[in-house]
């Protein structure tokens, strides 16, 4: 009995323990399942560009350069992407229309360009504020390490961080491992001063670099900044410099991130979301893969006149439905019309028109802070002057025979070093040309 009774007690034993085993398997089960079906809700739901699937249903046509170097050929680079920020690719002239002063362009060659093709200029704005410490820095560090890491030959970066204020961390260079090693120094410590640190990373950025961007991360709100929002945006849009934005953690729909979405429209960018850190290096990739992708559209000029006037570009792009357009200026070379020699050649009285000094440095320390318009003899006593940047925008005017400069534009900000054309101009006539070089 004692013996049949044990054997009894050790199958209830075993038939405990499978029944256990059995509970435990299915509660394991449970939480696979539960944790696969999270992931994919969270996939499906998240406004993360990244994970959003493609869809022709919106385009973004994004200008990012036109040139007349080679005038009367014009030359323009153009980005197209879905409203998730997915590049579209495959497209040919059937899906471009170019239009010049109102007037449509034909025939057009569409070209699209592979990576490192035509090089591009980053500024990578990262935050550093206290509320980035731990994860959020290491992983954001990681990401830009690895934007870098794919940077084509005839690119180059900078890196700013900004917490209460902004830091150069390394400028613009070519060297990857340099640019490595400034990040991996960054520490997260202090407040957040995002729009000083958009005008910092701008005034780094001169004008001999083109295709010009900056890349934006932040976790909240601007706290410290000196300047306002709209100063930053007018500085991007000034500068003609493109901002992607991302927005770590942001509330959706929170004034923080509308801001961010805001400068991303305004400057011909795109933002992201990103639930988490750990999204970041897969949003950094995607953006390199923007930059670096884009359709060179070429064409002959239907007016060839060499009369130096500002010409306006718009290109738009169809695929199916969808449709968008962007627009750009470029201003024509200027070439002065023959003149034919009187029959008994006299010596022309002095019509010079001289800026000094030129260049010279408006930094407000009392030299060469501004340029001095000095005129030859034959130049009317009453003139206008007004100062163009490089993209042909007008930047200041001087009226009724004012004679300085002083690197300013009309809302008194300080100018980015480069080269600036002045027109003199009396009435309607413009009697004479000239280059200014501000300098640093």
């Amino acid at each position: 009995m004692r013996i049949a009774n044990r054997r009894v007690k050790m199958k209830n034993s075993k038939g405990a323990a499978d029944f256990f085993c059995k509970i435990i398997k299915i509660v394991i089960f449970i939480l696979i399942l539960h944790n696969y079906l999270t992931t994919i809700m969270y996939a499906l739901e998240s406004k993360n560009v990244m994970t959003r699937s493609l869809t022709l249903d919106s385009l973004i046509l994004i200008y990012n350069d036109v040139n007349a170097l080679t005038f009367p050929k014009i030359v323009s680079l153009v980005t197209v992407t879905n409203d998730a920020g997915f590049i579209v690719g495959k497209l040919d002239e059937n899906n471009f229309i170019v239009q010049e002063d109102n007037t449509r362009e034909l025939p057009i060659l569409v070209e699209e360009l592979a990576s490192g093709v035509v090089g591009i200029n980053v500024a990578l704005t990262i935050d550093r504020s206290g509320s980035m410490r731990g994860q959020p820095i290491t992983d954001a560090k990681n990401a830009a390490s690895s934007f870098v890491g794919l940077m084509q030959k005839d690119d180059q970066s900078a890196v700013v961080s900004f917490a209460n204020q902004p830091r150069t961390d390394h400028l613009f260079t070519s060297d990857v491992d340099s640019l490595k090693a400034a990040i991996a120094r960054i520490q997260s410590n202090g407040g957040t001063a995002i729009f000083d640190a958009l005008i910092h990373s701008v005034y780094l950025m001169n004008n001999s670099l083109k295709n010009r961007a900056i890349i934006l991360l932040t976790d909240g709100a601007d706290r410290d900044s000196q300047a306002s929002y709209a100063d930053a945006l007018a500085t991007v849009q000034s500068y003609e410099v493109r901002v992607f934005t991302i927005g770590l953690g942001l509330a959706q729909g929170s004034p923080e991130e509308n801001i961010l979405k805001d400068l991303a429209s305004k400057t011909g960018g795109l933002y992201f979301y990103s639930p988490t850190s750990a999204q970041l290096e897969e949003i950094y990739r995607a953006i390199s893969q923007l930059l670096h992708h884009r359709y060179r559209i070429t064409y002959s000029t239907h007016n060839p006149a060499k009369d130096g006037t500002l010409r306006h570009v718009q290109v738009d792009v169809a695929v199916n439905t969808a449709t968008s357009k962007d627009t750009a200026n470029y201003r024509a070379p200027y070439e002065a019309p023959p003149i034919d020699p009187p029959d008994d050649p006299v010596i022309p009285p002095d019509s010079t028109f001289e800026a000094i000094p030129n260049p010279f440095t408006p930094n407000e320390d009392g030299f060469n802070d501004w340029t001095e318009f000095r005129k030859g003899s034959n130049i009317p006593q009453e003139w206008v002057i007004t100062i163009l940047d490089r993209a042909g925008r007008q930047v200041r005017q001087l009226h009724n025979g004012d004679r300085i400069w002083n690197g300013k534009d009309e809302s008194g900000q300080i100018m980015l070093p480069g080269c600036y054309l002045y027109l003199v101009s009396s009435g309607k006539k413009i009697i004479y040309r000239g280059l200014i070089q501000l300098i640093r």
